[in-house]
């Protein structure tokens, strides 16, 4: 795919990785009348492989939550990617689908649903998924429901290789969740839109650059990268949250009814993301890419660094989660 291509896809969305205020509308038809309208801004838009399932996940919402919930999802063209986060924080937007790295600023502790080690149900049935919901009540003014693409883990991926496990002097492309983690391993990190990543590679102004299992084949990367390293670290989790103003409005049917809805995403998504994953790794293998394992080492110091980083957000709170999302 030529850079063009990708910019189309990708940068006319802001792939940096939508939703104006939702009310309860009354129409002509009296099964909508108690229907609250919820406008959703995806980081995303639908056609990039990583909102394909939130908006799936929408439509379903919508079919049976008819008569007390419909949602309208806009993506980044309405609303900037960056910008999201913020809007649904303040009550400009009902509902967001997009990555916590986007508010490490406001909430650094957000991310640890990209280090948790067990799924969102998982997470539902030990205490850890209301210890997230009452922490992003508290710091983001929401109400957490769920996240998906848990599992979808971060590769490092080269066009050259590295040598014992290390990268020095390669230069890759970098964001600040695997920052500390790239230049332990020795390499330059830059920072790039992922639109820049295509010309870059082509340039060689870049060497590489972590990414996840998704999307590398699309994007046409694999005309250069030869390498990935891993075993996978991080999830490259994304969270579905709602204005947490906008939730008490909604009644207890309406609340029942997208709880309902984000238990049926965490049963159904593992389905999809298998489905998905095929389908990428195939794309990769097709493309010459070469899959080399470092050992358990290397996810370990990666997951080191980055709950350090985390635990800077509430140590105590950090402290009392990590062990419930985590494998002994």
């Amino acid at each position: 795919m030529s850079n063009i291509r990708f910019a189309a896809l990708s940068a006319a969305a802001v792939v940096g990785l939508g939703l104006a205020t939702g009310a309860t509308g009354i129409t002509g038809n009296t099964a909508w009348a108690q229907t609250a309208t919820l406008k959703a801004a995806s980081f995303l838009p639908r056609r990039i492989v990583f909102a394909t399932h939130f908006y799936r996940w929408a439509r379903q919402v919508n079919k049976t939550c008819r008569g007390k919930v419909k949602i309208n999802v806009v993506g980044p063209a309405a609303i900037k990617s960056l910008e999201q986060w913020n809007a649904v924080k303040n009550g400009v937007v009902d509902m967001h689908f997009g990555p916590a790295t986007y508010f490490a600023g406001t909430m650094p502790e957000a991310d640890v649903s990209s280090l948790a080690e067990i799924s969102p149900a998982e997470m539902r049935k030990n205490g850890a998924m209301k210890l997230l919901q009452s922490q992003y009540r508290k710091k983001m003014n929401v109400q957490y429901l769920t996240h998906i693409h848990n599992g979808i883990n971060f590769f490092l991926y080269t066009t050259k290789p590295g040598k014992n496990g290390r990268f020095d002097g390669l230069r890759l492309r970098s964001v600040p969740i695997y920052d500390d983690f790239f230049k332990s391993l020795g390499a330059q990190t830059v920072r790039m839109g992922a639109p820049a990543v295509y010309t870059a590679l082509e340039r060689k102004t870049v060497d590489g650059l972590g990414w996840p299992l998704w999307a590398v084949h699309q994007f046409g990367w694999t005309k250069f990268i030869k390498y990935r390293y891993g075993p996978g670290f991080f999830s490259a989790s994304v969270i579905i949250m709602v204005n947490l103003d906008r939730w008490k409005k909604l009644n207890q049917g309406q609340r029942d009814c997208l709880n309902k809805m984000a238990i049926w995403l965490e049963a159904e998504y593992p389905k999809w993301r298998a489905v998905e994953n095929a389908k990428q790794q195939a794309g990769q293998d097709k493309a010459g890419v070469k899959y080399i394992d470092l050992g358990p080492s290397f996810k370990a110091r990666a997951h080191k660094l980055y709950w350090a980083k985390v635990r800077k957000g509430d140590p105590a709170w950090v402290d009392k989660i990590k062990p419930l999302v985590t494998k002994k």
